[in-house]
């Protein structure tokens, strides 16, 4: 639940575009489901980490938004992605399977060292970016104050 502060007088903060609902609970199990069935969609098996920066860093308008994210978590999330792809197979290679993201989603990941760290970096942007919003809001909210108490020069 989002609550959003706004200084008297102006309209109501609301979220970035790019900060979807969709976003702000995606996690491991939900971003690999999404990304699995892109890829069963296109007729994918197999996809390498650069094609999941494609994906992240899409512009064409090509790939739905969801994917988009579910890439963008994986890219803010490399651990994620290694883990999920080691899976299977002892090293890494940059390229996971279909099954690999399947493994995830089902919570392959859940209660994992991987999955707490991802979660606690979620936590910790999820905090700076609302912090950063509260520092703008109190800032104007303080020079519009500041503005109004200055006296009338003669």
């Amino acid at each position: 639940m989002s609550t959003f502060v706004s200084p008297t007088g102006s309209n109501p903060n609301t979220p970035s575009p790019s900060t979807t609902a969709f976003d702000a609970k995606l996690d491991i199990a939900k971003s690999s489901k999404t990304i699995a069935d892109y890829m069963r969609q296109n007729g994918k098996q197999a996809i390498t980490k650069e094609q999941v920066a494609q994906l992240a860093n899409d512009t064409s308008g090509k790939v739905p938004s969801d994917v988009v994210e579910a890439a963008r978590y994986m890219q803010r999330h490399p651990d994620v992605f290694t883990a999920i792809e080691t899976h299977d197979v002892a090293g890494a290679d940059d390229l996971s399977g279909v099954w690999n993201f399947d493994w995830a989603a089902s919570g392959g990941l859940k209660g994992t060292p991987t999955d707490a760290i991802a979660r606690m970096q979620d936590t910790f942007d999820y905090a700076i970016a609302k912090s950063a919003q509260i520092t703008e809001i109190t800032t104007a909210s303080k020079a519009e104050l500041d503005s109004t108490k200055q006296r009338p020069s003669n």
